[in-house]
């Protein structure tokens, strides 16, 4: 008769799993205002100008994508926080994009207009980014160019290499919208040359 062996059957060893903090990062969404008509209103000034028939239409295609938690802006964006503040220069221009484009979201950002956005240069607002507090995981700038130009090139690491030939090879027209990762975990540490490209998209939008 077969006998049975004796003993205590080993016990697997407890699994240990570690749970991994995900990497610090910075969120700036750069926005440019959408298309304006030439010339301001009588009696008014550059600051004054209006969108275009064409530039409310980018824009409003643009705020159909951002309806709800902005699940309609594609693949590329999934994942990546949602602006919390929106640093937005008062001009009647970049005021109308930024309504267009945000009014409809679930939770948009709280809007801050500050004179100093108006003709602002790029180290500027970066100052202003760095002064942001460390509990506003992303934001997101609407400005003007020539500044939204040189920002949407000028803030990627050279290590993107893949980022800085699209920022390149789509420029950054009206109603531009880039979003850009920057690894740090303070809004202070926040420097040109440093982000990562997210994704980069131009008029028309579907």
């Amino acid at each position: 008769m077969p006998t049975k062996a004796k003993g205590k059957a080993a016990k697997a060893s407890p699994t240990h799993r570690t749970t991994e903090r995900p990497a610090p990062a910075r969120t700036l969404w750069l926005l440019r205002h959408a298309k304006t008509v030439t010339d301001p209103p009588p009696g008014g000034s550059d600051f004054d100008r209006v969108l275009a028939p064409r530039g409310r239409r980018d824009a409003t295609a643009l705020g159909r994508l951002f309806v709800g938690t902005g699940d309609k802006l594609g693949p590329a964006f999934e994942g990546v926080p949602r602006p919390a503040v929106a640093l937005v220069s008062p001009a009647a221009r970049t005021t109308a994009t930024a309504e267009l484009v945000l009014a409809d979201m679930e939770d948009p950002p709280e809007f801050r207009f500050d004179d100093d956005f108006y003709g602002a240069e790029p180290d500027e607002l970066l100052g202003v980014l760095q002064s942001l507090p460390d509990d506003v995981p992303a934001a997101m700038v609407v400005g003007h160019n020539p500044t939204a130009q040189t920002l949407s090139q000028g803030l990627l690491s050279p290590r993107d290499k893949k980022g800085l030939s699209l920022a390149v090879r789509q420029g950054f027209p009206t109603c531009a919208l880039g979003v850009y990762t920057f690894p740090v975990e303070h809004w202070l540490d926040v420097t040109a040359g440093s982000a990562t490209l997210v994704t980069l998209i131009t008029p028309p939008y579907a």
